[in-house]
C-alpha cells in the first residue's frame, strides 16, 4: 500500500470516526447532560417588556455539558427561535455559510477566503488560506 492511499484511508478512517461520534452525540438521550447555569438564568421570562423581541439573546441560549471518556467536556447549546406561520427561509444561513469572506467568522481553520469568480448562483471560485497546525506551524 503506498503512503497517499494509506493517508487517504487514515482520512477516511477519521472523518467515518467524527461522523459516528457525532450521530451518537445527537441521538443521545436529555439524562446524559447536565445544564450549565450562566450569569441571565434565573427567569425565564423578560420582565417588563411587553413586545417579544424576535433577535435572540445569549440569556436565550441554554447549555449543557456532558463529560466524555477522553475527559474532556462536550457542551451543547439549544437556542429555540419562534417562528410565525408563514414559511420559514433557510437562504440567509446558507448566505452565512457559502459566502468565502464570512468563512473566517465561522470556521476557526480558515485565515483568509475570497470569491475569485461567480459564474452563476451555484457555481463560484474561491480561494481559501487556511490556518496550519502543529507540526507544520
Amino acid at each position: 500500500m503506498s503512503d497517499g492511499s494509506r493517508l487517504r484511508q487514515s482520512w477516511s478512517t477519521a472523518l467515518n470516526d467524527a461522523e459516528a461520534h457525532f450521530r451518537q452525540l445527537l441521538i443521545s438521550t436529555s439524562n446524559e447532560w447536565r445544564r450549565v447555569p450562566n450569569n441571565g438564568d434565573g427567569a425565564t421570562g423578560k420582565k417588563g417588556k411587553t413586545k417579544v423581541s424576535t433577535i435572540p439573546e445569549l440569556a436565550d441560549v441554554i447549555v449543557h455539558r456532558k463529560p466524555s471518556k477522553a475527559g474532556l467536556d462536550i457542551y451543547r447549546l439549544v437556542l429555540d427561535v419562534p417562528i410565525s406561520e408563514e414559511l420559514v427561509s433557510l437562504e440567509p444561513w446558507k448566505a452565512v455559510l457559502t459566502t468565502p469572506e464570512l468563512r473566517q467568522e465561522w470556521d476557526p481553520a480558515v485565515e483568509d477566503a475570497h470569491l475569485l469568480e461567480m459564474f452563476d448562483h451555484t457555481t463560484r471560485i474561491s480561494k481559501t488560506n487556511f490556518t496550519l497546525g502543529w507540526p507544520a506551524k
